[in-house]
């Protein structure tokens, strides 16, 4: 109370005592009692009438069936009455979001073309841009969401957002989203995860996502997958999970992403490869593994399709542990991700037939050369500082799939123009090849000119420094096929993110900007700074929960009780 008096918040608070007998002692407080900081306080009873979503008893209530006079009250003026129903919801599709949620307190009609308008919709984003200038998302906000969407939502995200829901969220969620299949809250922050066990009633969840979300705990990871067999991915990258709880984890997951979890010891991970045994997608990136453990994988994850693993010592010399051994036993892999000191990629050739993309780090040339033209399913490549040769380089033109390259800081061979050219002649699909060239010349654009001639096209080519920029002023070729451009934008050079700063970055608290969390948690909906919730609830939403209407100007009445934002 003390902090919304000081910030010109209604002076006015509800507060839930556990007992009859604490309600007594408040009530019968002796006059010179009732001073906080030298104000007055007056106690009344509250008496609850209605049930909120997120509480136990709540049941969605119906839209209630009432007439309206839709005439206007003078014949002879022009009523927006006359527009048929389409073109009504067209025009509300233009008006913004707390605009368009007032509306439904015009007319019956009106509602109903709401309702229309939100009862049909799937996909769901309430991030920190949905609500304008609010960052602070509200039980109000979010339950008015969710009943005017209906039953049909499927996916759901409040990614990037700062909740004064705590638990409610977990609730509120499966009493109106019964059907909800994809959860999203990455990088949301201030939830309380500790009755993530409400989700138990989103019997078709199948996606839930908790990216950098700081306050999910293992204790709260082990309850999620205890109450939701049904999982088939799961997002819990850069959070503090330890997973002690693997051996839980659903018979049917496919997907599991736990970069950056640094408390998974090696010996929780066995649990993973002997419980996921449908895996089929798996980022274990800065997790420190072994030989063992991908053998192990290899031997109960067949079926995995998808692996990233950034080796947390690749920049230590001492560190020699190549696992090209270990990898060939994915002969169904498709996308591949690996950033370490050492791996052998010629030995996995012949193994590992479906490789589709390849992303790959290593500080040591390999000990044979590498035919990258044996892998004839490669659609998409990236080489990062990679020590290849020539003539491996070339042999990316024997790639006839391949539609995207990207090629940057390969030391002992840096892409030429004779490598651009070969490589855009050899692969019929290319799209779009990035690399830093210099000393550019005119033939080259002629020279990719001539070859997109008999081509669809079009190919994005992301070569060209300042430097070589101004010779496209003269140069001729087909504007329509060719796109070039700057390379600056993707390869600076001269700014490089270290890994060690990039996993820096990622553990700080510098990725929110706590001034405006801080602001809008502490000022909430009571603030000027954010969307009030009575934009929210307007007449017929009251009416449902059975409220009374004004209350949204500062008034209350006796006998009316609110549990966190009503």
């Amino acid at each position: 109370m003390k902090n919304k008096y000081k910030r010109d918040a209604p002076n006015y608070a509800f507060v839930n005592l556990h007992t009859e007998e604490d309600v007594k002692k408040i009530m019968n407080l002796n006059n010179q009692d009732c001073f906080l900081s030298g104000l007055k306080l007056i106690f009344r009873p509250a008496f609850k009438h209605f049930v909120a979503p997120g509480e136990k008893n709540y049941v969605r209530m119906p839209l209630p069936d009432r007439d309206y006079d839709l005439s206007p009250l003078d014949p002879s003026k022009p009523s927006i009455h006359v527009l048929v129903d389409d073109v009504l919801m067209k025009i509300l599709e233009y008006v913004p979001l707390k605009e368009r949620i007032l509306c439904e307190v015009v007319c019956r009609w009106w509602q109903a073309l709401l309702y229309v308008m939100f009862e049909s919709t799937i996909h769901l984003n309430l991030d920190e841009g949905f609500f304008g200038n609010s960052l602070c998302i509200s039980k109000a906000m979010v339950s008015k969401m969710l009943l005017l969407t209906g039953e049909t939502l499927k996916s759901l995200s409040l990614s990037d957002s700062d909740n004064t829901l705590k638990k409610k969220l977990f609730s509120i969620i499966p009493q109106l989203c019964p059907n909800l299949e994809n959860l999203d809250l990455s990088d949301a922050i201030n939830l309380c995860f500790n009755n993530v066990k409400a989700l138990k009633d989103c019997k078709k969840l199948k996606y839930f996502s908790a990216k950098s979300c700081i306050d999910l705990k293992e204790k709260s990871f082990e309850d999620l997958i205890s109450v939701l067999p049904c999982l088939e991915k799961i997002d819990v990258n850069f959070t503090a999970i330890k997973g002690d709880c693997f051996n839980l984890l659903p018979l049917g997951l496919k997907e599991l992403k736990i970069s950056s979890c640094r408390e998974v010891s090696k010996e929780n991970l066995f649990k993973l490869s002997k419980a996921c045994k449908n895996l089929e997608v798996l980022d274990i990136e800065k997790l420190d593994i072994d030989k063992e453990f991908l053998e192990d994988l290899g031997v109960n994850c067949t079926n995995l399709k998808s692996l990233k693993w950034i080796s947390p010592k690749v920049f230590d010399s001492s560190n020699h542990l190549e696992f090209s051994n270990q990898v060939k036993c994915f002969t169904k892999l498709k996308s591949l991700k690996i950033v370490a000191h050492t791996f052998e990629l010629p030995n996995i050739i012949d193994n590992v037939k479906e490789l589709e993309e390849l992303n790959i780090q290593i500080k040591t040339p390999t000990t044979n050369m590498i035919d990258f033209g044996k892998f004839s399913q490669l659609k998409n490549v990236v080489l990062m500082y990679c020590p290849f040769r020539k003539q491996e380089i070339m042999s990316l033109a024997k790639c006839k799939k391949l539609q995207y390259v990207t090629i940057k800081g390969c030391e002992m061979y840096h892409p030429d123009q004779e490598a651009i050219i070969k490589i855009i002649k050899g692969c019929l699909e290319i799209k779009h090849i990035k690399c830093l060239i210099r000393d550019i010349n005119t033939n080259f654009i002629s020279d990719i000119n001539e070859i997109m001639k008999n081509r669809s096209g079009p190919i994005k080519v992301t070569a060209f420094d300042n430097s070589s920029r101004n010779m496209l002023l003269d140069a001729q070729y087909d504007t329509e096929k060719i796109d070039f451009n700057d390379v600056d934008s993707f390869f600076d050079e001269d700014s490089d993110l270290d890994m060690d700063d990039y996993e820096e970055y990622n553990d700080s608290d510098e990725r929110f900007d706590p001034m405006d969390s801080d602001e809008f948690r502490f000022n909430g909906y009571d603030s000027d700074n954010s969307l009030p919730d009575y934009m929210f609830f307007a007449d017929q939403f009251f009416n449902n929960f059975g409220l009374e209407y004004g209350l949204h100007n500062g008034l209350y009445n006796d006998g009316y009780d609110s549990d966190e934002s009503f």
